[in-house]
């Protein structure tokens, strides 16, 4: 028991500790964020959500690896690691025979089998019988140790580090860290932030909460350098913005969402506002700015006159003034992407203005969101409904484990008889269940819905309902493929592990090559159930972001598509079932050449299984998207 809880504790380990490093900053971020890595950490590029579902990401692949680095320790110093210790030539006696030469179960699904073989040893055992007949045969230093490695609080080892920078790298983009960011910042480098500068150098009637000597300033920017051919007129919309984005969010002049998610950038905004007030002074003084205020009879900014200034400090040319100003513009266009993503601006209904002050603060709000444009929320529209990706997910996994129980429950028991020849225990039945079901349609479900994810964020996913064929189908088969295969390859972890354990680590390693064969082809059809169905929920999301599917989504068309969704998972189930009934006969120890009425049965039983689920799960997941979809328009209608 303490090799368990060693082993748990390890898990809590890996979980907690290793958000510190996905919370690093990648090479990428590094140099395309430059000037501000220092003050913007991966959290802080996306909102809370979109980065604990990459966090999320990251820390299941590490627990895997976890997990698999436990079980196969003695690889650890082949991989260029410390040498730990295991016990594992002390290997539990076998309480479950084999019942195959090639070292595979011809039971439910071997991720099951694994669970229901471990608790039934321990179920098994008798006081007097040795501690270690019970364990998992992971002892706890080896637990400890590599914990520990993997969350970087011991000397990790070169193999594990460069791994760990690549799946960091890419739980980053699946988040659209920091791409989201920087497309936005692109996006706002095409834009331009006109302000009404008037005409013969008056400052407009209209201040949009600018003061008046930042108006002077631009002014007399432009008239300046007219006749300077370094200076393009991208120049002077970089001083708009940076005047405009100062006065408006640095200096808080607009009144902002979100106050207490800002409080977080409060060290980025003064860090820009410093660099803008050394701009101005370096502006200031290649332009004479103080001395045209004194010939035009203006009083002066004593602060900004400097006397004793060194020598070197000005002038600092046009060439420097312009790349400075450009790069502050950059970052304050990234500190605009970043108060989007963390919806720390958002759009706003404007109310009716009373004052002159409250007129120009609506103006001032009406020019930002026209510069920001589509990249804005609105809290009370169907804009904000997103993919819905996560409450899909999890309503769809919640509800594969539920109708996983409950057939467990009855139908599971006939079924188990029929497979084993007894009834099973009841709660080992349900165990065993839920982890068949967690890794034949829980993993492909969150593979494909993290693909579907990462290439939104990237701009590369293309609505499978609305696409040529020449798309979809390419996308749809990577969605396929990646789903099936990453739940094959935790199917075919699991089948070695249940092998160590029942037969010996030994003899293990000595038939790897048979197990996993008969695994491949025995176990590797069972996720194409849950592959279909990831499959099936894709175009679902993808429907209900379709303009013009939208007319047809409605209640009755939500109970058709869950019918045709247990038509097609019922036919995939049976077809999957067959295939692996066949694989057991020919590779059993006396191969058979036709399939028996066990076989039948079991069909039978995985054909209602997989069509009930299909059933249940698209029509729970549409009739969610059909409320999320319709509720922003209820609220809103109830507020007008």
């Amino acid at each position: 028991m303490n090799n368990w809880l060693a082993l748990l504790s390890g898990v809590v380990i890996v979980v907690l500790f290793s958000y510190e490093r996905f919370n690093r900053t990648t090479d990428e971020a590094g140099q395309q964020l430059y000037r501000l890595v220092s003050l913007l950490s991966p959290d802080k590029l996306r909102s809370r959500r979109v980065v604990l579902n990459a966090y999320l990401f990251y820390a299941a692949t590490f627990l895997l690896i976890y997990l698999f680095l436990c079980a196969y320790a003695e690889l650890i110093p082949a991989l260029g690691g410390p040498d730990l210790a295991i016990g594992a030539s002390k290997l539990p006696p076998l309480s479950v025979p084999p019942t195959d030469l090639s070292g595979g179960y011809k039971t439910i699904e071997t991720a099951g089998t694994l669970i229901e073989t471990i608790f039934k040893q321990q179920l098994s055992s008798s006081a007097n019988e040795d501690p270690r007949s019970f364990s998992i045969d992971v002892d706890s230093a080896t637990s400890f140790g590599v914990a520990l490695m993997i969350v970087g609080l011991a000397p990790s080892f070169p193999v594990l580090q460069r791994f760990e920078a690549w799946m960091r790298g890419a739980a980053h983009r699946l988040a659209g860290i920091p791409t989201r960011v920087l497309d936005i910042r692109d996006d706002l480098r095409g834009e331009t932030l006109s302000l009404p500068l008037a005409e013969n150098d008056t400052i407009p009637a209209d201040t949009l909460l600018i003061p008046y000597l930042d108006w002077e300033r631009m002014l007399h920017y432009r008239k300046v350098t007219n006749d300077k051919r370094l200076v393009s007129e991208d120049f002077h919309d970089d001083i708009a913005l940076i005047f405009a984005v100062s006065d408006w969010i640095i200096d808080r002049k607009l009144k902002l969402s979100n106050q207490k998610e800002r409080e977080e950038f409060k060290k980025l905004e003064e860090d820009l506002g410093s660099r803008k007030r050394s701009l101005v002074e370096a502006l200031d003084d290649e332009t004479d700015f103080q001395k045209a205020r004194q010939l035009n009879g203006r009083p002066v900014d004593a602060s900004l006159l400097d006397p004793d200034a060194p020598p070197g400090k000005r002038p600092m040319g046009w060439d420097q003034l312009a790349e400075d100003a450009d790069n502050l513009a950059d970052d304050m266009r990234i500190l605009l992407a970043v108060f989007i993503e963390q919806e720390i601006i958002v759009a706003e209904r404007i109310q009716g203005t009373h004052g002159a002050l409250a007129a120009q603060r609506g103006l001032a709000r009406a020019k930002l969101e026209g510069y920001l444009k589509e990249h804005l929320s609105d809290p009370a529209g169907p804009a904000r409904s997103g993919s819905y990706t996560v409450t899909s997910g999890v309503w769809a996994s919640c509800v594969i484990l539920l109708i996983t129980l409950i057939w467990s429950i009855f139908p599971g028991s006939f079924e188990s008889r029929l497979q084993m020849g007894f009834y099973s225990d009841p709660y080992l039945r349900a165990l065993n269940y839920i982890a068949t079901a967690f890794a034949a349609y829980c993993v492909p479900l969150a593979s494909a819905l993290a693909l579907r994810d990462g290439w939104k964020q990237s701009k590369r996913w293309r609505n499978m309902c609305i696409a040529d064929w020449t798309v979809v189908l390419p996308q749809a088969a990577a969605v396929f493929l990646t789903a099936w295969g990453l739940a094959t390859i935790f199917l075919l972890g699991a089948a070695l592990w249940h092998t160590g354990v029942t037969r010996g680590w030994d003899q293990n390693a000595e038939n790897v090559w048979s197990t996993l064969r008969y695994s491949v082809t025995y176990n590797a059809p069972t996720p194409v159930r849950g592959a279909v169905l990831a499959l099936g929920l894709v175009f679902l999301l993808d429907a209900w972001r379709a303009p013009r599917w939208r007319s047809c989504l409605t209640r009755r068309f939500n109970l058709t598509i869950a019918l045709g969704a247990a038509l097609v998972l019922g036919f995939v189930g049976g077809l999957t079932r067959w295939l692996s009934c066949w694989a057991g006969a020919l590779q059993a120890a006396v191969p058979r050449e036709r399939l028996d009425g066990i076989d039948h049965g079991l069909i039978v039983y995985a054909t209602l299984y997989s069509a009930v689920l299909g059933f249940f799960v698209i029509l729970c997941v549409s009739e969610v998207l059909h409320n999320q979809r319709r509720r922003p328009w209820l609220e809103h209608s109830e507020k007008g």
